[in-house]
């Protein structure tokens, strides 16, 4: 069993559709729209327009591969946390370094298309002012600069206005002739996918949503609905952009304009329109550099964290912000700049973004085939594996479309990484050894139990669903007391028994399933620590779960994921292998109330109605037996579904021959059940009260 250490998260839910569709667009539309079509059209005529097409159709495997990652393990810390997790630290440190230079790259871009339209108010040298701004925006960085999301938000609404006037505005001009679509392929198929591969690094920014996926109000839904939202906005906003730039502008002034569409839009708007294509511009050049710079200077921070780098990285600035790897990302930018002409830049860029994605369907694979049982995305890819295979052959065709130069230093920057943590990674290595391993276990190796905990963990972070019965759960909950001298062993067999009778299958396969393949998180406290086992059975159709008491006392030892921590405590979480997802969230909303001193779960609660009680903050359990002898045998007979109670008040469950049972509506109420009821605090009915309520 595999054990970690389960804390409240610092993030706020907060983030809703509109904040993942501004943020995946705002990430994606910048140098690709503004600068980059000059370069696609040099490469493959007017059929760069539809590259674009096509490259945004071709971005949607990998799209909904991220989608899948984060609502798996919505986490903080991007594509490099959802890649080490699958991968293993090796794995990681090439997503990580395909990451980082890839956003390195496309930022050094985004500055040099930057300078090309400040160029146009102000006769400056492209390559120095494109340092200057490099530096400007790693100050900025390293001073803590930060956009709001109502700024991005108007940003983003800013931009998309203006390229909206300006598609309206075009589009009726793409018969002037002054374009020419005729020969369509000039380069044939060949430039045709060259050009489709070098546009790829438009697409990019659609997986910055990964970072901020545990800051996402229902990421299951709104995570993958603002993705392709995004990429199909963005889709049309690059093609029609760049079919109205083709049209209206002759191809051999379109192939060395360093401005393309401020040139297109002076053919059919107004000087002040152009003005404002210029605004925009240049406010995605910032916006996507700034929050380049900051989202790359994490990745080395990251792997510092995990071992994997100097513990330098993990230094903070008095502003807060990770100053080394703000000034690694910023040297490694201006490296690019020198080193390299804008043409080369973009295929580079390119070229290790399809790294990338190809390592987040991978990914993918991966967690599915390791068939981890705390593996429960709340959105899954369709058509799985073909997506992630056909995302994955798309990349590694495109890298190599891309030209040799590109392909050779992929493969130089693939080979010095995995030497890099061989020979040195490896030995300081902290992170776990990845899902990958989970496929090694099938094959008759150890697995990496770890991965389970971290995944189980992440979706904590996800919170309850509407159809998430956790009061019911709790309602519903046997508590069991052990004796001082007893040991996690007989606190396991007596709630395996009770279980074992629940599903229905042998206690001892209850409890060989939650040693061998559960997943357990501590909740630390100073007066009442406790710890949840969750196992998964094939043979469950609903979640149960089981709260074992000592009042000296159990030890967690290492063999079922402990460090031989004391808790007074244990929550046996039994869940269904057909929704797996829910028993995690259910376990994510109990470790909210048993973390930070929050519950009332101590030695000093006797009974089972005051354990619950403090499960459930704001409501209480009332217990009512249904004795012949008593006021409430007028029930006895009747259906749950004839009581008449305040709409406050629930009867969540009836606990009958040692079983408890959920008090469906037509549930016929037998001589010795015992309802328990569940309402706001002080509202509970008495017993002369409910024996009328029928």
């Amino acid at each position: 069993m595999a054990g970690k250490d389960s804390s409240s998260s610092d993030l706020q839910r907060s983030l809703g559709l509109r904040h993942v569709f501004v943020l995946s667009t705002g990430g994606t539309i910048s140098a690709g729209l503004f600068f980059l079509p000059s370069f696609a059209v040099d490469k493959a005529g007017p059929s760069a327009v539809l590259a674009y097409l096509v490259a945004g159709l071709l971005a949607l495997p990998a799209m909904l591969s991220v989608s899948e990652l984060s609502t798996a393990m919505p986490r903080a810390g991007g594509l490099y946390y959802f890649l080490a997790r699958a991968l293993g630290p090796a794995g990681g440190t090439l997503s990580a370094v395909s990451t980082w230079v890839s956003l390195v790259m496309k930022d050094a871009f985004a500055l040099v298309g930057m300078s090309a339209y400040l160029n146009l108010i102000v006769d400056l040298p492209a390559k120095p002012t494109a340092i200057c701004l490099i530096a400007f925006f790693t100050v900025l960085n390293i001073v803590g600069s930060k956009t709001s999301a109502s700024l991005q938000m108007g940003m983003v609404a800013f931009l998309l206005g203006i390229m909206g006037w300006y598609m309206i505005a075009g589009l009726p001009d793409t018969n002037s002739g002054l374009g020419d679509f005729d020969p369509f392929f000039t380069s044939g198929s060949s430039g045709f996918v060259a050009a489709i591969g070098l546009v790829f690094v438009s697409y990019g920014g659609l997986t910055k949503v990964a970072s901020i996926a545990e800051e996402v109000e229902d990421p299951s839904k709104n995570i993958p609905l603002g993705v392709i939202v995004s990429l199909f906005v963005s889709t049309v906003v690059y093609t029609v952009g760049v079919l109205v730039a083709v049209a209206v502008v002759p191809a051999d002034d379109l192939i060395v304009d360093q401005a393309p569409l401020h040139t297109a839009a002076e053919y059919f708007m107004p000087a002040v329109g152009a003005g404002f294509v210029i605004a925009a511009a240049l406010a995605a050049f910032a916006s996507a550099a700034n929050a380049g710079i900051l989202a790359a200077a994490r990745y080395p921070m990251a792997m510092s964290r995990d071992g994997l780098m100097s513990t330098k990285f993990l230094e903070l600035s008095r502003f807060g912000t990770p100053i080394w790897g703000i000034i690694l990302t910023g040297a490694g930018m201006s490296f690019v700049v020198i080193a390299f002409g804008a043409g080369a830049i973009a295929k580079l860029a390119s070229a290790f973004v399809l790294v990338k994605l190809a390592l987040v369907n991978l990914a993918v694979i991966v967690l599915r085939s390791a068939k981890i049982s705390s593996y429960a995305p709340g959105f899954k890819t369709p058509l799985y594996p073909f997506t992630q295979i056909l995302g994955i052959g798309i990349s590694l065709y495109l890298i190599v479309k891309l030209g040799s130069f590109p392909l050779i230093l992929v493969c130089v920057a693939t080979l010095l990484t995995l030497i890099w943590y061989h020979f040195i990674g490896k030995k300081k290595a902290t992170q776990t050894a990845g899902a990958i391993h989970h496929i090694y276990e099938r094959l008759g190796r150890a697995a990496d139990t770890s991965v389970d905990r971290e995944i189980s963990a992440a979706m904590q972070s996800h919170g309850l669903r509407s159809e998430d019965d956790y009061a019911g759960l709790i309602a519903r909950a046997s508590v069991l007391y052990v004796p001082n001298d007893g040991d996690i062993d007989l606190a396991a067999t007596r709630a395996s028994q009770v279980l074992g009778h629940r599903i229905g299958i042998d206690a001892d396969t209850v409890n060989e399933q939650f040693l061998e393949t559960g997943s357990l998180w501590i909740q630390p406290s100073q007066t009442h620590p406790t710890a949840t086992p969750l196992a998964f059975f094939d043979d469950a159709e609903d979640d149960h779960l089981v709260i074992v008491k000592s009042e000296a006392g159990i030890v967690i030892p290492a063999e079922w994921g402990g460090r031989n921590e004391r808790v007074n405590a244990l929550f046996f979480l039994a869940g269904t292998t057909v929704k797996p997802g829910r028993a995690l969230r259910l376990a994510g909303e109990l470790a909210g109330y048993l973390d930070d001193n929050k519950s009332a779960v101590s030695l000093d609660a006797a009974h089972e109605a005051e354990v619950k009680d403090g499960l459930l903050p704001g409501l209480e359990i009332g217990q009512y037996p249904l004795l012949p002898e008593t006021a409430l045998r007028s029930l006895i007979g009747k259906r749950v579904g004839d009581l008449t109670l305040d709409k406050d008040l629930h009867i969540e469950a009836i606990r009958r021959d040692e079983r408890v049972l959920r008090a469906d509506p037509d549930t016929e109420l037998l001589a010795d059940d015992q309802l328990t009821i569940i309402g706001p605090i002080g509202e509970l009915p008495g017993s002369d009260e409910l024996a009328n309520s029928a």
